[in-house]
């Protein structure tokens, strides 16, 4: 896992803004550009935090695969910051959802009363399954 400048988010599928902060990570698993991503669990030791999955409902999920990418490969991550076009289930209704994680790498709008962590705030309703947010840091 490397940390990345703003210079190396050149030549991405998504757009970010200049406050986002980008990581590499090795991947398991193909990912498309706008998947929420989790740490890969079901690895050993450090591997655990230097691979990442297509995000999941668990807890783990913390940032947005910035481009697509096939299994086995790095994949840029933004793990904190402004992300155009993040994967939603559709639920996102307007500016100001908080964003909790669900399975597919697709994240929903919180219930005021979910306790799961916010791994983000939505800029805008959802088109489809897509939307504008701000990726909160986790790590």
């Amino acid at each position: 896992m490397a940390q990345l400048n703003l210079h190396h988010g050149k030549g991405l599928a998504i757009t970010i803004g200049a406050d986002a902060e980008v990581w590499e990570f090795k991947t398991n698993e193909a990912l498309t550009a706008g998947d929420w991503v989790a740490f890969d669990t079901g690895q050993t030791n450090e591997d655990r935090v230097t691979q990442v999955v297509q995000g999941n409902a668990f807890g783990t999920t913390f940032g947005v695969a910035l481009e697509t990418v096939a299994s086995g490969a790095t994949v840029r991550v933004c793990i904190k910051g402004y992300v155009e076009g993040a994967k939603t289930n559709g639920s996102v209704n307007a500016a100001g959802d908080t964003l909790i994680a669900v399975d597919g790498g697709s994240c929903t709008k919180g219930a005021p009363t979910n306790v799961k962590d916010a791994i983000g705030i939505a800029l805008e309703e959802d088109t489809g399954t897509a939307c504008d947010v701000y990726v909160y840091r986790r790590f």
